[in-house]
């Protein structure tokens, strides 16, 4: 291996280092910054809700594709008598 692959490798390790982060630094954060924990909340209220009609998206599909399935069964598939 050439000096040069390493000088790269070594750059990214040290870019690497500089954007570690302590563990619950967010959480220090959004305990002491009250602006941060405005947003950090609304984000986090968007989310929810934003996962809650996708989860009420999926179960309507999944109740009106039983729904036609009741009917395909109750009166028979296409071909095929009831």
């Amino acid at each position: 291996m050439s000096p040069r692959p390493l000088a790269r490798l070594r750059a990214r390790l040290a870019q690497r280092r500089h954007r570690y982060t302590p563990p619950l630094a967010e959480l220090v954060r959004v305990e002491s910054d009250p602006g941060y924990r405005v947003l950090f909340c609304a984000e986090l209220d968007a989310a929810i809700q934003e996962r809650l009609a996708s989860r009420a998206a999926v179960v309507a599909e999944v109740e009106a594709a039983a729904d036609r399935l009741r009917e395909l069964i109750r009166h028979g598939g296409p071909g095929r008598p009831a």
